[in-house]
């Protein structure tokens, strides 16, 4: 599917800047096709193995709609470009949190986390790209707040939350469950992290 028009994409864009949530869904729509495959492609078959290419497609809305403002729109295939390379900036950091995670096997490892596991991927997807993954000190902290946010979350957000995050269902069996589109369950799972990011605030910065 093809970009918004060159007319439109620029109010679309001062839109969104001003957190009007329907202008980046339009945005974001107009380009998911694409960078759908992009990202199929870039993960590649090692990658695919362990990692759902509709999460790193929402971590990728996630950060857009962060770093808007950031935005140069320097031609028609310029925000495609743009979202692209935050999508191969996040299997860059799920590629070397990996990596690191199989140095360390021997000495932490995620079973060891027992139920905090899940809650443990939870925060790093909510996490600001790059931060060191919390394997070690402060997990226990972090989970407690993470638990009083979820807390704090409407009905649907925190549903969508445990079914996608918690209980690790995939888009398909989550829309079932909701009883949504698989679209909406997307759209719904962006809004609900962006939400849980606003209330744990620095709670969770890069430390």
């Amino acid at each position: 599917m093809t970009g918004p028009a060159p007319d439109s994409l620029q109010g679309l864009i001062d839109r969104a800047r001003g957190r009007d949530e329907a202008a980046m869904e339009q945005l974001l729509s107009a380009h998911a096709q694409r960078l759908l495959e992009s990202v199929r492609a870039e993960l590649g078959e090692r990658l695919r193995r362990r990692l759902e290419s509709q999460d790193v497609m929402q971590q990728v809305y996630l950060d857009a709609l962060r770093d808007i403002e950031r935005f140069e729109n320097r031609g028609d295939d310029a925000f495609f470009q743009w979202l692209r390379r935050i999508a191969i900036n996040r299997i860059c950091d799920a590629d070397r949190r990996g990596f690191q995670a199989a140095k360390r096997r021997g000495e932490v490892r995620a079973a060891d986390l027992g139920p905090d596991a899940s809650m443990a991927g939870l925060i790093e997807s909510i996490r600001e790209p790059g931060a060191r993954p919390s394997l070690g000190a402060g997990l226990g902290e972090e989970v407690a707040l993470l638990e009083r946010a979820m807390g704090q979350l409407s009905e649907e957000h925190r549903q969508v939350i445990e079914l996608r995050y918690l209980r690790q269902l995939h888009v398909a069996e989550t829309a079932a469950r909701m009883e949504r589109s698989e679209r909406a369950v997307r759209s719904l799972c962006v809004r609900a992290l962006i939400r849980l990011r606003e209330l744990l605030g620095d709670a969770i910065a890069p430390r």
